[in-house]
């Protein structure tokens, strides 16, 4: 199976980790994308569209300085110019169809990655869920000890105050039987 360049698995990375920004971006760069609807596959087309099929050189920066602001500034100059000069010069010398089979190939890579990282994560939530019940069952659990030692406790100090008051009484009823007499 045919893998992402790094570039392009870079760019797929800042989708799956930022949408919104590339979104905003989108918008910015003039593409009609609403960010209430906006979902992963459909921003992955319109980005690899801008870049491949309209070699959209605004878009382009616009997403490179988005990546520079998140602190990727070491491959940023590499994404940059190898978009901006391979992509653009692959673009003029290819035909229309080379064109649209590689941004179908691209999309689709795009695709498999985000469809791996969104496994990823539904079995980190099914996880975290499974560990969360598990501490819920461990407090429900330690709540009813907790309660049923309480209520042993408080009979046995019952137990304890009668049978204080019990030989309380019994003492003061010879001490007034014996003062009587």
């Amino acid at each position: 199976m045919e893998k992402l360049t790094p570039i392009n698995q870079k760019i797929t990375d800042f989708i799956y980790s930022k949408p919104d920004v590339v979104v905003v971006l989108l918008q910015q760069a003039g593409y009609n994308i609403d960010l209430k609807t906006a979902t992963l596959q459909q921003i992955n087309k319109i980005v690899y569209g801008a870049l491949y099929i309209n070699k959209d050189e605004t878009f382009a920066k616009l997403l490179d300085n988005a990546i520079a602001n998140d602190g990727e500034n070491n491959f940023v100059v590499a994404i940059v110019s190898s978009i901006i000069s391979g992509v653009i010069g692959g673009v003029f010398a290819a035909k229309e169809g080379d064109k649209q089979r590689e941004l179908i190939k691209q999309v689709e890579l795009s695709k498999l990655a985000m469809t791996e990282k969104l496994t990823e994560e539904k079995i980190r939530a099914e996880q975290e869920t499974a560990r969360v019940n598990i501490l819920a069952n461990s407090l429900l659990e330690y709540r009813k000890t907790l309660q049923v030692e309480s209520t042993a406790r408080l009979k046995d100090t019952w137990l304890y105050v009668t049978g204080l008051g019990v030989g309380l009484g019994v003492l003061y009823g010879v001490y007034l039987i014996g003062s009587d007499i």
